[in-house]
């Protein structure tokens, strides 16, 4: 099992085993931070206690897949929003990872119906951008419309699990030997390994699998599936600018001044729209308009609920 430093990111392997059920304190090798873990005791989890993965591409949920269950992960995947709600009322995940864009709700749709909803109170959310690019974003999004925490596609090969088992196991930043059994420090004794850095081979071949799902999401060889994919190219890029711009987004949508706040995010988002979809498909030049007055039009709805 892999946690995360909560201070410095350093990703420290558990053997769960042989750490079965204790609460710990541990002492980060690189920053020699203390933090708090409690590592659920073996067998204590049932078919309702793993992670939902929720996204609308049947290849980043089979690549998402793979990466949870190379840690041994249990899991179950979905693909729109009205599913994810019936799925986690009938059991509820101990994680859901949920993409911003996606199909049926939008991403702060589900957030809030979720923590409305009596009896998923503790389900953490992961929400996942959409756009895979490294260079786009240097900014940690302000509130995440009240998820726990947030993974941009490049890094799901090597950030997923550790985030997943930062939420599932209770890794809290603490002082050392609060309300612990025992205080061990990286390296120290068996069962607790070193900083571990991720397989270099398995982070490339999962970054290249997901680019090539992302290229399939949104180029289709066909008109009626081009016009989908298009139609879904435009939801993405309206979600990833509602993540990372969510303060003046709100503003905009209260004042009615979004489209003149988000100026430059809107110009920024019709370039990469023009550049990835072909001029022939069917009413390309309203499809990223129709997209960002949905999003208006429902956000809206829910801050005046």
């Amino acid at each position: 099992m892999i946690v995360s430093c909560p201070a410095c990111s350093a990703r420290l392997r558990l053997d769960r085993k042989r750490l079965d059920g204790k609460r710990l304190t541990l002492r980060c090798a690189r920053c020699r931070e203390a933090f708090k873990v409690e590592v659920p005791r073996h067998g204590a989890e049932s078919v309702s206690a793993g992670v939902l993965v929720a996204h609308g591409d049947a290849s980043i949920r089979e690549t998402i897949g793979e990466v949870l269950a190379q840690e041994g992960v249990s899991f179950r995947v979905c693909h729109d929003g009205l599913a994810a709600l019936e799925i986690m009322e009938a059991a509820p995940p101990r994680v859901a990872i949920v993409d911003v864009a996606l199909p049926g709700l939008f991403a702060f749709e589900v957030v809030e119906k979720v923590r409305k909803r009596p009896g998923l109170e503790k389900v953490k959310i992961i929400l996942l951008s959409s756009v895979y690019n490294k260079m786009a974003y240097k900014r940690t999004p302000s509130s995440l419309y009240g998820a726990d925490d947030y993974i941009e596609k490049h890094h799901i090969a090597d950030k997923l699990v550790p985030k997943i088992n930062r939420l599932m196991v209770d890794v809290v930043p603490g002082p050392a030997g609060a309300d612990c059994e025992e205080e061990v420090t990286s390296g120290q004794r068996p069962g607790l390994g070193e900083e571990e850095a991720p397989p270099g081979e398995f982070v490339f071949r999962t970054n290249e699998k997901i680019r090539r799902a992302e290229a399939g999401e949104v180029a289709g060889p066909v008109s009626g599936e081009a016009l989908e994919k298009a139609e879904r190219l435009a939801r993405i890029i309206v979600s990833d600018i509602a993540l990372y711009n969510q303060d003046r987004v709100e503003e905009g949508i209260r004042c009615g001044t979004f489209f003149e706040l988000l100026a430059g995010e809107i110009e920024e988002g019709e370039r990469l729209f023009r550049g990835r979809i072909s001029p022939e498909v069917s009413r390309q030049g309203e499809l990223l308009k129709e997209a960002f007055h949905a999003f208006v039009d429902r956000r809206r709805s829910e801050l005046e609920a």
